[in-house]
């Protein structure tokens, strides 16, 4: 082929696939600190100089709720969709519509990492009711830093669960109810803004140099923490089986341990009796996070994400040494 030819033949330009919405990547992913999926809803809404009601019920709802009719979801709440309530737990949790979000979004964006926003990859392993928030929470020291640092203003998955009551980080008590307005937030409304007060609008952000003391909830926030961190690790989804067999090891070596030793009885005692119910329990039943996964991982010197990332031999492993115990397995 002539020079000419080559210049002159007309050839199919290669496109690449656009996405319908901003390809918005999510803040801290792979850290204890991953943003939380609403927080990204607000944020993508934020991107499109979009209500987080016009961007869900006119661009999301439809491919979710196929059924009804387009124009009617644009009049009907976003709390219709992604209500949080004890009827309807939280939509950073593990709820069929969670996981039915996720994957809409992720068409949407063409992203593949939206799915570790939630615990939804915890469903079945993970015992949900009365783990999350049904409003926000919010640590007032982080966003005013985020703000004087010019950094990215998101809400954490961590805030939403019941248990984190303090940010370790500044040792502050999170915050549910605006100073100004005395109003709590939904965790999803009509017009979410993500550092502001959705009902007064005014910056929740603030500067405070007194300390609370926060180490009595170090283990169980540190400890969801490293749930949130590991999850895309994860090499499959996790199995309740496998996480019953460990448990079961678990307490075979603590009762090898007590029998060793009569004076870790004081110490494991407490931790024993729960145990024993979730390793006979059946396996198909979600296990609670803060009253026995991070107690028991507490007190057999393990790690969260050792619980989860180690096979069963590796777990072996590291159990008969915490407890100098001769492995038998």
């Amino acid at each position: 082929m002539s020079i000419y030819e080559v210049l002159w033949s007309p050839q199919r330009l290669e496109i690449p696939q656009r996405s319908r919405l901003f390809r918005l990547e999510p803040v801290g992913v792979g850290t204890p600190y991953t943003e939380s999926l609403s927080s990204y809803l607000n944020r993508l809404a934020q991107e499109h100089c979009l209500t987080t009601q016009k961007l869900v019920m006119g661009e999301i709802a439809p491919l979710i709720l196929i059924n009804e009719d387009n124009a009617g979801l644009l009049q009907k709440n976003v709390s219709h969709l992604l209500s949080n309530s004890d009827a309807k737990p939280a939509i950073n949790g593990m709820r069929e519509m969670t996981g039915q979000l996720v994957t809409v979004l992720e068409q949407l964006t063409m992203r593949q990492d939206l799915r570790f926003l939630s615990l939804f990859c915890w469903k079945g392993i993970i015992h949900e009711r009365g783990l999350f928030r049904n409003t926000r929470a919010w640590c007032h020291c982080c966003l005013e830093e985020w703000k004087q640092e010019k950094k990215i203003i998101y809400e954490p998955l961590l805030w939403s669960f019941k248990d984190v009551e303090v940010c370790l980080r500044h040792q502050q008590r999170l915050i549910e109810e605006c100073p100004y307005c005395g109003s709590r937030s939904p965790v999803i409304s009509r017009l979410s803004s993500l550092g502001f007060c959705s009902h007064c609008y005014e910056w929740l952000g603030k500067d405070t140099k007194e300390q609370e003391n926060v180490e009595q909830y170090r283990v169980t926030i540190q400890g969801i923490g490293e749930l949130i961190a590991l999850t895309p690790q994860l090499r499959y989804e996790p199995i309740s089986i496998e996480l019953t067999r460990k448990l079961q090891l678990i307490l075979l070596v603590f009762e090898q341990a007590i029998g060793k030793d009569l004076k870790l009885l004081g110490e494991l005692g407490g931790i024993m009796e729960p145990l024993k119910i979730a390793a006979k329990q059946h396996q198909k039943k979600p296990y609670h996070l803060v009253k026995l996964i991070i107690p028991v991982c507490e007190k057999a010197k393990i790690s969260v994400s050792q619980l989860f990332l180690f096979n069963f031999k590796e777990l072996g492993e590291i159990l008969f040494k915490n407890f100098d115990l001769e492995l038998r397995l």
